[in-house]
């Protein structure tokens, strides 16, 4: 039987792009005075629009699979001999 496995750092981010962007999208619908506020449209179209879907997702998906275990082993080795230098 297959377990669930946690997701990685690449499925970490577009769960939590998904989300913002649907919490952020909710909001403006379920409150109409947010229609009329400048502000609050200028900051939604930079998290839907701009500063996610443009950077961290397309940062996070060009990378190859392979790339994120090897950065994860990487991270691992360097924790290691962290450790070693501590304990001496």
């Amino acid at each position: 039987m297959n377990r669930l496995h946690w997701p990685d750092a690449r499925g970490w981010i577009g769960i939590g792009v998904y989300g913002l962007s649907v919490m952020v999208i909710w909001m403006y619908a379920a409150y109409p005075d947010l229609h009329k506020d400048d502000h609050f449209k200028t900051i939604m179209t930079l998290i839907v629009g701009t500063a996610f879907v443009n950077g961290m997702v397309s940062w996070a998906y060009a990378a190859t699979k392979g790339g994120g275990e090897l950065a994860e082993k990487n991270a691992a080795i360097v924790e290691q001999t962290a450790q070693k230098g501590t304990n001496q």
